[in-house]
């Protein structure tokens, strides 16, 4: 795809800031993880039989809480979700992909497991969104009021962040203050927009 920009990090790193500040100069976005969430309360019922677990269903509704307590702490079931829901997440996010690309305007699609799946390799360009781990790690317990252990169980689960530098073709540090991410940000959209005329 001409147009596309994937974006990717590990948990707790800065991806849907980058994407806001993309947003609010005037370019489009795609979310996997909305994507996800979408799929997630059309299946709700199946997902949980899938899982053998009816309680992840309240109210028609998969408790998304519960379901990732679950799937941290069980792999068989992480596996069974991500065999379920990846192909249709994959579908869905390339259809969208391609009507963007079709307007002729860089465009940005957020793909946490970007690394892990494989199933967007050579697509488009990756930017990477990089912190540390130990600051992803405060990050993320202060954001989702996570104990450590369960914060680093979490973060764990992805690929390492140090490994995805070297896979990726842009990478955007995020280790300062917001306001000063939010210049890179800014600045690395200006340049791929410029590259892109």
């Amino acid at each position: 795809m001409k147009n596309a920009f994937f974006v990717s990090a590990s948990i707790a790193c800065g991806k849907s800031t980058f994407i806001k500040n993309a947003n609010s100069m005037g370019f489009e976005s795609l979310s996997a993880d909305e994507i996800s969430r979408q799929i997630l309360e059309k299946n709700a019922p199946l997902i949980a039989a899938l899982l053998e677990d009816e309680e992840l269903v309240c109210e028609g509704q998969i408790n998304r809480k519960s379901l990732a307590l679950k799937i941290f702490k069980d792999s068989r079931a992480k596996a069974k979700l991500e065999n379920f829901m990846h192909p249709k997440i994959r579908e869905e996010l390339l259809g969208q992909m391609q009507i963007l690309d079709e307007k002729g305007k860089i465009f940005f699609a957020e793909v946490p497991l970007f690394f892990e799946s494989e199933f967007y390799k050579n697509l488009a360009p990756v930017i990477l969104i990089y912190a540390p781990k130990k600051l992803s790690l405060q990050r993320l317990m202060r954001r989702d009021g996570l104990s450590e252990e369960e914060a680093l169980r979490r973060i764990d689960s992805q690929m390492d962040i140090e490994k995805k530098i070297a896979l990726a073709d842009f990478v955007l540090e995020n280790t300062g203050d917001f306001e000063a991410f939010r210049r890179n940000c800014l600045e690395l959209i200006e340049r791929l927009s410029k590259d892109r005329i």
